[in-house]
């Protein structure tokens, strides 16, 4: 254990003592965090703007509202049709969102229950159009859900639907009287935070772990196991250093931007348990794409065109929401996803340890396959 020990403080000690470590480290993710954080936070800009009429008025239509206001990439302005056709031909919005009469029938039958209108030459129309569409989706659950209980409660549909949804969703809207702003979802900064957190810890862990290839290329790998430690104690000293870094890294970046942005991270043994579930992912891998390469140039290279491609089919940039299905459905092959999605949890609905069981396990199984097909590729000559 005592050589264990002096391996992890001896590579640990060397790693703090690079200046660039601390730029990495600290600088550039609450940089980035910052910038995108401004990019796609509730203030930004660049939201689309759509004005929003309710023809239907009924307690169903009332839910579908609530839940198109949830979106944090559109802000929406209630109004009534003719202001929302002048609102648009004086270019105010990009388009027009109409909830038509009759919609909770046309959402049983399957039948188009919302239109949509865009200025022309709109580009971010079919993005608008994948928005809106995955905001509501989640209707189709509880309608179901309502329909089974009203076989069996023998209840109307209508107030099980109510029951079910009294507290889904809040509001972020801007409606006739003004601007009602509540938090919905991860604001901008909080989701950027996140997201370059676990960046650039996989950026830190794939220049720690690259420690192994220049041992090798300079001759002190060899070297290391000719002394009484034995493969398993130096093996072990180096994934304690590599995993003790990354924590010292995600914890004060939690601090930082906690400070700096008012983050709130959600609850604490929660993100001990997905942080380190994430950091034991992050380690293997680097130490697997550390057995495939010959130099340390080439880890570098490979590693972070790794690293930046799988972020962002992950989420860490911009939410997977925003990406076509195919996409989505190749995220799931790639940890950053599921380590957002935990996050989300725990930032965004007050998750617990419960919660994040499935985000937990599935980092736990990337772990484990990259951590054994790293070790199998070491060489120790």
């Amino acid at each position: 254990m005592k050589r264990i020990a002096t391996i992890c403080l001896f590579e640990m000690k060397r790693t703090f003592k690079k200046k660039w470590a601390y730029v990495m480290m600290f600088a550039m993710p609450l940089l980035f965090t910052l910038i995108f954080g401004a990019l796609f936070g509730s203030g930004s800009e660049t939201k689309w703007r759509l004005a929003l009429v309710d023809e239907d008025r009924t307690p169903f239509s009332e839910q579908v509202v609530k839940r198109l206001m949830t979106n944090e990439m559109v802000t929406f302005e209630s109004v009534g049709e003719e202001q929302a056709k002048e609102m648009l031909a004086e270019q105010e919005v990009q388009g027009v969102v109409t909830i038509g009469k009759d919609v909770a029938e046309k959402f049983v039958s399957k039948q188009q229950a919302i239109h949509l209108q865009f200025l022309p030459g709109t580009t971010a129309a079919p993005l608008i159009e994948q928005q809106i569409s995955r905001t509501i989706q989640g209707i189709d659950i509880y309608l179901a859900a309502a329909q089974v209980g009203s076989f069996y409660l023998q209840e109307d549909w209508e107030s099980i639907f109510d029951k079910l949804t009294a507290n889904v969703g809040r509001i972020h809207a801007w409606t006739e009287q003004g601007s009602i702003s509540q938090q919905a979802g991860m604001t901008g900064i909080s989701y950027s935070s996140a997201g370059f957190a676990i960046m650039f810890v996989m950026m830190m862990m794939l220049s720690m772990t690259g420690v192994l290839i220049e041992m090798r290329q300079t001759g002190i790998w060899s070297r290391l196991f000719l002394t009484p430690a034995t493969r398993i104690e130096i093996l072990a000293g180096y994934f304690l250093s590599f995993f003790l870094v990354g924590w010292i890294q995600f914890f004060l970046l939690i601090v930082l931007s906690s400070v700096l942005f008012g983050v709130e991270w959600g609850d604490p043994i929660g993100l001990l348990v997905l942080i380190t579930s994430l950091l034991l992912c992050v380690v293997g891998l680097g130490i697997a794409i550390a057995g495939f390469v010959k130099t340390a140039e080439q880890q570098n290279a490979i590693g972070t065109l790794v690293i930046i491609s799988t972020c962002m089919l992950g989420g860490v940039y911009w939410p997977i929401s925003m990406v076509p299905d195919m996409m989505q459905k190749i995220a799931n092959f790639v940890p950053q996803a599921w380590a957002m999605e935990g996050f989300t949890t725990l930032i965004t609905e007050g998750g617990a340890v419960g919660d994040i069981m499935t985000s937990y396990f599935v980092l736990l199984g990337f772990a484990a396959v990259f951590l054994s097909i790293g070790l199998s590729r070491i060489r120790y000559v």
